[in-house]
């Protein structure tokens, strides 16, 4: 998997507070726009920092900057893991000390389960966090045409 910065065209679609939403397209031509190629290219939404000072509808260069894939995949399928498995010997630990009968295996299924659940609600708020700066991944860099008339489709 390429670590190389992404420089891609789009459309800016909205504007507010600093940063932009951008449509990213993957084969955007400009030059002979009858204003409908938006809804048969297919594109990707980024929100992104504006230096440059565009408006909506600006076709623009924007650089996209990627993400660790090892960091977030070990953040997604590893911290659920390590909580179940972390639950399980808490568990077993606890149905030793304070239940010793035929329902202990019970309480080692519920530790590891509300261990597993509360890990899931710390990655949803994680990646709230991460939804929230997001734009700190992508820049654009040169406004290439003012106010281009695609329209973006909702394919």
């Amino acid at each position: 998997m390429s670590r190389e910065v992404k420089v891609k065209e789009g459309l800016v679609t909205d504007r507010r507070n600093g940063s932009v939403t951008v449509a990213v397209f993957d084969d955007l031509d400009c030059d002979d726009c009858d204003g409908t190629c938006g809804s048969s290219v297919d594109s990707f939404e980024v929100t992104a920092r504006d230096p440059v000072g565009v408006d909506k509808g600006d076709r623009v260069e924007i650089e996209i900057h990627p993400r660790s894939f090892g960091k977030v995949a070990s953040i997604v399928f590893g911290v659920p893991a390590a909580a179940l498995m972390g639950g399980l010997g808490l568990g077993s630990l606890f149905s030793r000390i304070f239940w010793s009968g035929g329902y202990s295996v019970a309480l080692q299924g519920a530790t590891a389960g509300g261990l597993f659940l509360i890990s899931l609600v710390g990655l949803v708020a994680y990646d709230r966090r991460l939804a929230a700066t997001s734009s700190d991944r992508a820049e654009i860099t040169e406004l290439l045409e003012r106010k281009c008339n695609l329209e973006i489709g909702s394919s």
